[in-house]
This record gives C-alpha cells, structure tokens and sequence, in this order.
C-alpha cells in the first residue's frame, strides 16, 4: 500500500492501532466498508449547520423544512434495520439544528470568510499531501487573527495546547494556505459542541513554537503511513483492537465486517 493523501482521522486511527488502520484502508479500497448511522447522522447535521452559518436557515421553521427535504431516509434504509434507531437519530438532529439555529456562534468582530472550507496542502520534502475540512473560518482583522472553528457531535475531549492533536497540528499546517488571502499574525482553534445539551465552546492557541516541535513528529508519522505495508503488523504497544482482533477465529472477510474505523 503507497498513499500520498492523509487526514487527521487517518493518523488518529494509525497511531491508536496500525492493525485496524490496515483494515480500514482495504475497506475502503475495495468498497466494503459501510456508513454507520453515527456517521450518516453528523455528515447530514454538519451540513445542516453550514447551512446556518452560510445564512440560508435562520428559523426554526426553515430548519424543520430543511429536515424534511434532505434527511438521508435511503441511506438510512440501507444500514439501518432498526426503526427505533432511526428515529431517535431524526430527532437528534432536529433538536441539535434547531438549538444551534437559536444561537449561531457569530463572536464580535468576527468577519465570515468560509464555511466548509476543505484544503489540501503538500507536507514539504515528503512528497504527501495533508486534507480536513474546516467548518467554519472567522477572520478578525483588527486582530490579524484567523480563526478555525471545528463542530463536535460528541463532548469535547480536554485539549492540552502543550499537546496539539494530529487535527490541531494538520488544520494548523493547512491554515499557512489561507495566509494568501488573510495576512493573518495569530491562528487559534475553537471546538464546539453541538448536541441536545451543548456546552462552553473551548479555543486553544496555536504557538508557532510548539507547533514547529510537534509538526516534526507528525512528519514522521505521515512517512511511516505512507510506507507502511499491508502485512498485519502488530501495534508497539499494548493495544485492545488487535486484542480483540486475535480473538476473532474467523476469516478476515468476516473481521472487516466488524472493524470499520473513519479513516
């Protein structure tokens, strides 16, 4: 396997387990894997906020039309046998853009400069390129600060700026792109989370400094996914997927059908 294409989930999942990451990959490769009703129901929320954000639904009635219109029921039917399931999803998501629709997030001084901004950028000297999609980019000009907003259906996880994430790390390297059309002197990165029962949006920094220390390592990491081979290489460390993968005494064709990690 030679990739040349890399997002932050794809290092997320090869540093937690290079096994599953091998999985993943020949899911993907050959079109077995399939969409998870998790997954379905953030692609279509995350849709349904852009939609706010770009100012085409400010209502609650506009979003309750919006639902109606484009809730993926097909995709729904394919991977979904149970109803129930189905529905508390729709009712997930109706409740999450109609909270979100309320109150949008529009700091002061923000100016909108994109939403749903995917960029891809070339890792210098490595010959691979890095790609996120970015929710939500505020700029503020009398600040020279750019700001990259990122929507989370799940609680927000505590974010150390000592230790960016892999997400941190890329947006950060991808935000050097941006730089052509917003001078900006500061990056900073604000996780949202966008639920039932929302909480506190929480910014992190980004210190040139630490990136520049971190962004190395990273470097590294991409180098060993791009050669990394398609033998089922065990991980460094004391690892619960392959655990349970060792515990699996069935053919790999049944094994894919049981790990599908976002890649």
């Amino acid at each position: 396997m030679h990739r040349t294409l890399f997002t932050s989930s794809m290092v997320e999942t090869f540093r937690t387990c290079k096994r599953a990451y091998r999985l993943a990959s020949l899911q993907y490769r050959d079109g077995s894997v399939k969409a998870r009703l998790k997954s379905i129901c953030k692609r279509f929320i995350l849709r349904g906020l852009a939609e706010i954000n770009r100012g085409k639904l400010t209502t609650t009635n506009q979003v309750q039309k919006f639902m109606g219109q484009n809730w993926p029921t097909a995709k729904l039917g394919d991977y979904v046998d149970d109803k129930d399931r189905a529905t508390r999803a729709f009712l997930f998501a109706l409740k999450t853009l109609t909270r979100y629709v309320e109150k949008p997030y529009k700091p002061e001084k923000a100016q909108l400069a994109a939403v749903a901004l995917r960029v891809r950028a070339r890792v210098p000297h490595l010959r691979v390129y890095v790609e996120d999609t970015i929710d939500l980019v505020l700029w503020y000009p009398d600040e020279k600060r750019l700001e990259l907003v990122d929507f989370q259906i799940r609680p927000l996880p505590h974010f150390d700026p000592a230790w960016p994430s892999p997400e941190v790390l890329i947006k950060r390297h991808l935000a050097e792109k941006l730089k052509l059309r917003w001078q900006f002197e500061k990056v900073t990165m604000t996780f949202i989370h966008c639920g039932v029962e929302p909480s506190l949006p929480q910014s992190v920094s980004i210190d040139d400094r630490i990136y520049q220390v971190h962004w190395s390592e990273l470097v590294k990491t991409l180098e060993a996914m791009k050669d990394a081979g398609e033998s089922g290489e065990e991980c460094e460390i004391e690892c619960a997927h392959c655990d349970e993968l060792e515990k699996q005494d069935v053919s790999e064709l049944t094994v894919r059908e049981h790990y599908s990690l976002t890649a």
